[in-house]
């Protein structure tokens, strides 16, 4: 009993926080201010202190992209008021030798009207003015003629449509409609000329490889003729439009919070039908590695423009059209996202309270010693 009260003692005298008794406190009305300011002060620093505790930040790093066999894709969301859909192309060249054409299958086509109203989806197939014979003329069951296209699996073109996807397949240039049973049928080059003065609004995404090339959306059909890519407007297509556009967005690749899109929401106006706009971008890879451990990768760009376009372009026979030039960098940025630890936060929130209550103490002692000076001056003063 003696050894345990010795030890006691012992712990007791290393109290390095001695309390004072009550009698012995004095409350001031500076004090009680001052406490209220102190409990205030450390309230709102140490809820900054927690909001910088929850935010997850990102960190950037370069380093040499070794990632060039990956595919790549392109989001892109661009209107063109005064180009009718029918009239318009989507095209991909790159630096391999690659020619994508009439990139559609995850583009869709929307067609405008001349106050940018939108009519519905745009599609190649029309409901046909006159349903083809059920029956040939020798009681077979109706083929149409593919005229000379490579014909379809089914070995019959039965729609305009399909007449000239097989003269797609076969390099030919699809240029008088009118001498297609098919088409006269469906009244195809009325529907043509009828869309004259519309717009279109493009949105979707095309998949690439990953090597310098060009993105284009030019006037006339594209074809492959001979080994060359051309882009041919006909008699019987639009005759009364330009490329004057808005790109609401372009992207080469998924979004994510760091990312850099200069180009979204640049708009253009034509000065004259054969203006042609060129954007040339540089691509940077670029890696976002969350809190989860999950990986995006994606890419952002820089850009430059250039327009070309006047009376000249006429003789010189360019085509006019929307150029996205790209060019891949050797480098990738990988942002990494990092947040506080605990510890941190709760060595801050302790630095917090004991450093305000530490110099409010001091303040309080400084203010009150001062009142009781000038208290006792004033005492001595009454009694001289």
């Amino acid at each position: 009993m003696g050894r345990a009260h010795t030890l006691r003692q012992r712990f007791q005298s290393l109290d390095a926080y001695a309390k004072t008794l009550d009698d012995f406190s004095i409350k001031t009305l500076t004090g009680g201010v001052l406490t209220v300011a102190t409990a205030l002060l450390i309230a709102v620093l140490v809820g900054l202190e927690f909001a910088a505790y929850r935010r997850v930040e990102q960190s950037a790093e370069l380093v040499v992209d070794r990632s060039r066999s990956e595919k790549m894709l392109i989001n892109l969301d661009i209107t063109l008021p005064h180009a009718p859909c029918v009239l318009l192309g989507l095209d991909v060249l790159d630096s391999s030798g690659d020619t994508q054409i009439n990139l559609f299958q995850h583009v869709t086509k929307m067609r405008l009207t001349s106050n940018g109203t939108e009519i519905g989806a745009y599609s190649t197939e029309a409901k046909a003015a006159v349903p083809p014979p059920a029956t040939n003329a020798d009681g077979a069951a109706y083929c149409g003629s593919c005229y000379g296209g490579i014909e379809p699996e089914g070995g019959c073109c039965n729609t305009c449509d399909a007449v000239h996807q097989a003269y797609v397949r076969r390099g030919w240039a699809f240029t008088d409609p009118d001498a297609i049973e098919q088409c006269v049928r469906e009244g195809y080059t009325a529907r043509m000329r009828s869309m004259d003065g519309e717009g279109c609004r493009m949105h979707g995404f095309v998949e690439v490889g990953k090597a310098a090339g060009n993105l284009h959306i030019l006037a006339g059909e594209s074809i492959k003729l001979g080994g060359e890519h051309t882009h041919t407007v006909y008699d019987y297509m639009p005759r009364n439009y330009d490329m004057t556009h808005t790109i609401h967005r372009l992207a080469f690749g998924s979004e994510f919070s760091a990312q850099s899109s200069p180009l979204d929401g640049v708009g253009k106006t034509a000065q004259s039908k054969h203006a042609q706009f060129q954007y040339f971008t540089k691509i940077v890879g670029s890696e976002v590695r969350f809190l989860n451990g999950t990986v995006l990768r994606s890419n952002q760009y820089s850009a430059t423009e250039f327009v070309r376009g006047d009376a000249r372009a006429a003789v010189s026979r360019r085509t006019p059209g929307l150029f996205v030039m790209f060019d891949i960098s050797p480098m990738r940025v990988i942002y990494t996202e990092h947040q506080r630890s605990l510890g941190s936060f709760l060595t801050s929130v302790c630095a917090i309270v004991g450093g305000i209550f530490t110099v409010a103490r001091l303040v309080d002692g400084v203010v009150f010693r001062a009142e009781r000076v000038l208290k006792e001056k004033r005492q001595l003063g009454k009694q001289i």
